[in-house]
């Protein structure tokens, strides 16, 4: 009579369990940078995709549209009356990432805030946001003031 068992020995098991263990110390740093890479190309679509939705809003409605950008706090907000804005309002960008804002300062709703003010007749008060990367690189995005084009560079 022959003995025919079903599963896994205990040694299979643990053979497995070891190739698994392997396979995620092998791949938790390629993980990590999957991560930042991912949360670095979601920011920057989320700032051409707000100046982009600034600049239609001001030539839809006639209104001067504002893309306020607080750097220090990596958080940015599209608004009609970048004075009201409150901290609610704002939308979070990923932590790690240096953010710095060349801007016209008469638009500036006030200290360490940045606004790149988007105008009815499809101008713009121009300017340059750099994001960078910590572990390098990043990209430059440049506001034309005369026609309120966005243009994407690396850096």
């Amino acid at each position: 009579m022959t003995r025919t068992t079903k599963g896994f020995t205990l040694l299979e098991l643990a053979i497995v369990m070891a190739v698994i263990g392997m396979l995620l110390l092998v791949s938790g740093p390629s993980m990590s940078s999957l991560l930042q890479t991912l949360e670095y190309r979601e920011t920057v679509r989320q700032l051409v995709s707000a100046n982009q939705q600034a600049r239609r809003t001001a030539r839809a409605t006639g209104d001067a549209i504002d893309v306020v950008i607080d750097a220090g706090q990596n958080r940015f907000v599209v608004t009609r009356e970048a004075a009201r804005v409150v901290a609610e309002d704002y939308t979070a960008l990923a932590e790690g990432l240096d953010i710095e804002v060349v801007f016209a300062e008469e638009v500036s709703p006030g200290k360490g805030m940045a606004a790149i003010r988007y105008y009815p007749e499809g101008g713009a008060s121009g300017g340059e946001v750099l994001i960078r990367r910590p572990s390098g690189g990043g990209v430059r995005l440049t506001v034309d003031w005369l026609i309120g084009d966005i243009q994407q560079e690396p850096l």
